[in-house]
């Protein structure tokens, strides 16, 4: 990644809140009271753009990241998102068609904004996109003693997750992909797309080496787990009304 920033002196005010949001206090002021990096703050700098995002001007260049092309924030609205988290059901009946292309590519754009520890680009992601694939997969489980109909239902595409546990911050590499697959599990049911956490999934990846190798996971990388994609073929007309979970308030 290309850390070098470059400050727009005409557009910068010296407000300084690229120092102060600095994750990793890697930034400075200069003499002019301009940012740029202190001794070592390069090398300290895990690239999280906040300095980027925060400066009100559009006066910080990051690497080859220009403000420009950046979008404006927009945190939509709030009702909205819990009714869908409150909407958001584990589908298992499949339309038998494929996920149109269009909607596989959205999904593509958002996952580079997932997080991770550290902001460390740790994790691969396998698209099975197409029933014909899915099929496939199916034939290679079955042969290994599979149920495959009750491990995949009819779903028609699927996402596996995987870590390169040597580039992932301490502590953060079984729970990045879970953040990244949880992201995907809400932005594929407002896209329509039907979702499903399948343990059963991931269990005959890890044990059949030819549908493992159909997903294309690097070397260096370790499978995490397996969330099966479609359309769905049920729709629900009303939130279920679950018991009050375990609280604590502290005040």
């Amino acid at each position: 990644m290309d850390k070098k920033i470059v400050i727009d002196k005409d557009k910068c005010i010296h407000c300084g809140l690229c120092l102060k949001d600095c994750v990793a206090g890697c930034l400075e002021f200069d003499d002019e009271k301009f940012p740029k990096y202190r001794i070592n703050g390069k090398e300290d700098c895990f690239g999280c753009q906040h300095c980027l995002a925060i400066c009100p001007m559009g006066a910080l260049t990051f690497g080859d990241k220009n403000p420009e092309n950046s979008e404006q924030i927009n945190y939509g609205n709030s009702d909205d998102l819990l009714s869908l988290i409150k909407s958001r059901r584990s589908i298992r009946y499949y339309k038998n068609e494929d996920i149109p292309p269009e909607k596989i590519s959205k999904i593509i754009e958002m996952l580079p904004f997932v997080p991770t520890g550290r902001n460390v680009d740790c994790l691969h992601f396998s698209i099975v996109e197409t029933k014909e694939k899915m099929d496939e997969i199916r034939s290679i489980t079955d042969k290994k003693g599979y149920d495959s109909n009750f491990i995949f239902r009819n779903a028609t595409g699927l996402i596996a997750v995987s870590v390169d546990k040597s580039k992932a911050a301490q502590s953060c590499d079984t729970i990045d992909p879970v953040i990244a697959l949880s992201y995907i599990d809400l932005y594929a049911q407002s896209l329509g797309i039907g979702t499903l956490w399948c343990g059963l999934a991931y269990d005959a990846a890890l044990n059949t080496p030819e549908f493992y190798s159909m997903l294309r996971i690097p070397e260096e990388y370790t499978l995490n787990f397996v969330m099966l994609l479609g359309i769905p073929d049920v729709k629900y007309q009303r939130t279920i009304q679950p018991e009050q979970c375990s609280v604590s308030i502290i005040k």
